[in-house]
């Protein structure tokens, strides 16, 4: 018998999604919102999946939402729709003739990054959305979204994960998956390891002195001299100031091996760290 190779491989791993939990239906409320949370990072939610969860929507509200032109919408912002989520009966039969995938709804989710849609009279924030039972497994998880630096300070002395000096943020403990970093206007440090479906974020340049895993994006508001610094290369998704690679698709022979990533001529290149 001849042994024929497989044509494709099927496996599951672990991604960051954007969820957008709409509570308010308005489209162009909708778009400002969003708007406002691409100013704050102008590169971060570029070409990324976000998946729309209706569960705070009412009956009514549900046969309002304009799924078109809210796919259009998401579609113009460069974010990638992969479906929606939690949808009433009354939902169904247009999220199927407007181009949305119905994605299967469960009482439990992964860590994952949410967009939350509210009303005009209530502010736009991006929260760490997790289960309370992860939330209890993971007591020393860490907010990362842009806030102030009140906010940031207060979250650091209640999590003890954290001392962060004035130019920049130092993580001493291994960072989770599921979990998110963001150091806003500053280099990231961490001292130990990033885990697979991990996602640290800085202005400035990352240094893991560690294995480097899940996704690592540096200069996220366009600093194109920001670097990555690693003592094992394992990233997912590698990112300086919007120039992107998957390392599976890399040439690169430091896989696995102590790395430092800059950005020349708008190509990431990967050399080793001596």
């Amino acid at each position: 018998m001849i042994a024929t190779q497989s044509a494709l491989e099927l496996k599951g791993e672990m991604l960051m999604l954007n969820v957008l939990r709409l509570q308010d239906v308005d489209i162009k409320l909708i778009e400002e919102t969003l708007q406002q949370k691409r100013n704050e990072a102008p590169l971060f939610f570029v070409q990324s999946p976000v998946v729309v969860d209706c569960s705070n929507l009412s009956q009514e509200q549900g046969k309002q939402l304009d799924l078109r032109a809210l796919r259009r919408l998401l579609v113009r912002m460069d974010f990638v729709p992969v479906g929606l989520r939690n949808v009433s009966n009354a939902m169904l039969a247009a999220s199927m003739t407007s181009g949305w995938n119905i994605l299967r709804s469960s009482t439990k989710h992964p860590p994952q990054k949410a967009l939350v849609i509210n009303t005009p009279d209530e502010n736009a924030r991006v929260t760490e959305n997790t289960s309370t039972e992860e939330q209890e497994q993971n007591e020393d998880a860490v907010s990362t979204e842009p806030v102030s630096e009140d906010q940031v300070n207060e979250a650091i002395e209640n999590t003890s994960l954290t001392s962060r000096q004035k130019q920049g943020l130092i993580i001493e403990r291994p960072i989770r998956s599921g979990q998110q970093i963001y150091a806003k206007r500053g280099d990231l440090i961490i001292l130990s390891q990033t885990s697979a479906g991990s996602e640290v974020m800085a202005d400035g340049s990352i240094h893991v002195y560690g294995p480097l895993r899940g996704r690592v994006l540096a200069g996220v508001k366009g600093n194109k001299k920001a670097r990555i610094f690693c003592r094992s290369l394992e990233a997912e998704l590698i990112v300086i100031a919007g120039c992107y690679q998957l390392l599976d698709e890399s040439e690169t022979e430091l896989k696995g091996k102590p790395a430092m990533i800059h950005l020349e001529d708008e190509k990431l290149i990967i050399e080793p760290l001596i």
